[in-house]
């Protein structure tokens, strides 16, 4: 099994029961969730002048290998499933870095270092991200060497 960072985002709507309910349907479509973060609240970054984010770190288990000839497959599975999820949480994709009602964004798989025109690994922001490096846990079984 394969563990898989996320950070999640809402700054429309009832943030906090989107953010609960992105929480639940992750774990119910890819695995449990292993480390929840505490909630912060958080300036919005990339377009500051908008609402501010409630945001949260995620560690799940995937319940499936993420090596060899599956790697690729899984990871956009993972991607699409993520997505699937925005979409289903109403989130609309109009302004680049606009306000949102979740936003969901791979952070870390494992200690992959992994790039497409779909997906970098980690992701290629997560140091620039108070919320996500703050949030991270501490305990090392939960994350790769290189994220501390």
């Amino acid at each position: 099994m394969a563990k898989l960072t996320l950070s999640t985002g809402s700054n429309r709507g009832d943030r906090a029961t989107l953010l609960n309910r992105a929480a639940n349907l992750l774990e119910s479509r890819i695995g449990p969730i292993v480390y929840r973060s505490p909630v912060r609240e958080t300036a919005a970054w990339g377009l500051p002048d908008q609402a501010d984010f409630l945001n949260q770190i995620l560690v799940i288990d995937t319940r499936r290998p993420c090596r060899g000839s599956e790697l690729v497959p899984e990871l956009h599975r993972l991607l699409d499933v993520t997505q699937a999820i925005e979409l289903e949480l109403g989130r609309t994709r109009e302004v680049h870095w606009g306000p949102r009602t979740v936003d969901i964004d791979l952070i870390f798989v494992d200690d992959l270092r992994y790039e497409d025109a779909r997906l970098s690994l980690p992701h290629p922001w997560w140091r620039h991200r108070l919320f996500v490096t703050e949030l991270l846990p501490e305990d090392p079984r939960f994350l790769p060497p290189y994220s501390r």
